[in-house]
């Protein structure tokens, strides 16, 4: 006796599911590779978020202002006439804009020069008509404007000297007590003319400086000039003493310049 097993027949509807059924697998896989894809290269596109956020903390961290602070000691060279011509009044002077009078023009300075050089830098500082005062620029000093007004008054025909005010003669004790500054702060320049301090006694080096007038010299001191330190590098000196150690050097070299004719 034999064994007979019947075989149940493939219906069409078995096959699709069969074959429906083969493919799911491959087709998941090949769905999720793409998917893949398409996410590393969108990722490509995107810039990282770290930046962006650390950049908008701080923005909102940052102060609301920034200092611009200036070391008051900080020293500051004074610029010449000329310099102060080129760099703030050519603008009109040279033209005649706003009325002005031109550079060298003495027909248009003349009525000028004579109302006085006290009259052209008070007009300068404070402003006149169109003119603004100091020309535009605050950061002139007095003393740059008023060597600004006599070097275009004096290219005009004038003979103007860049002097703010009468200069007070210090007193007897003003000097002693300057001498004591210049010992302890100022004696290790200008005695040997070191780091190209003018020398005490040496009247042809102070001569130009004497013309500036003591407006000048004390500035320069004060806030440092000529090459040399602020306060004669200490910065605890204050400017009262400053100024009378300037008047005791104006005193001597002016006292060697006089001298110097009866030596020869």
């Amino acid at each position: 006796m034999s064994d007979h097993i019947e075989m149940t027949k493939t219906t069409p509807k078995d096959f699709l599911l069969a074959t429906l059924g083969g493919l799911f697998a491959p087709g998941l896989a090949i769905f999720l590779i793409v998917m893949l894809v398409l996410g590393v290269r969108a990722g490509m596109g995107t810039p990282d978020p770290t930046p962006l956020a650390d950049k908008a903390v701080r923005e909102r961290i940052k102060p609301f202002g920034v200092s611009v602070a200036v070391d008051p000691n900080a020293p500051r060279a004074e610029r010449s006439g000329e310099a102060v011509y080129a760099e703030v009044c050519f603008g009109c002077h040279e033209s005649g804009a706003l009325g002005s009078p031109k550079f060298k023009e003495k027909a248009a300075w003349g009525k000028r020069i004579a109302q006085g050089y006290g009259t052209l830098l008070d007009h300068a500082l404070k402003g006149f008509n169109k003119m603004p005062s100091r020309g535009g620029d605050p950061d002139l000093s007095d003393i740059e404007v008023a060597r600004g007004i006599v070097h275009m008054a004096n290219a005009a025909g004038a003979n103007f000297q860049p002097i703010l005010k009468k200069e007070l003669e210090p007193s007897a004790a003003d000097l002693v007590r300057g001498k004591g500054v210049y010992a302890e702060n100022c004696a290790s320049c200008h005695d040997t003319a070191v780091t190209g301090a003018q020398k005490l006694n040496d009247a042809k080096a102070w001569a130009p400086l004497l013309k500036e007038g003591k407006e000048y010299l004390y500035n320069a001191a004060i806030n440092g000039s000529f090459g040399g330190p602020a306060k004669g590098g200490n910065v605890k000196l204050s400017d009262a003493d400053t100024k009378v150690a300037v008047d005791y050097m104006v005193a001597e070299a002016k006292a060697t310049s006089a001298a110097k004719p009866a030596a020869k």
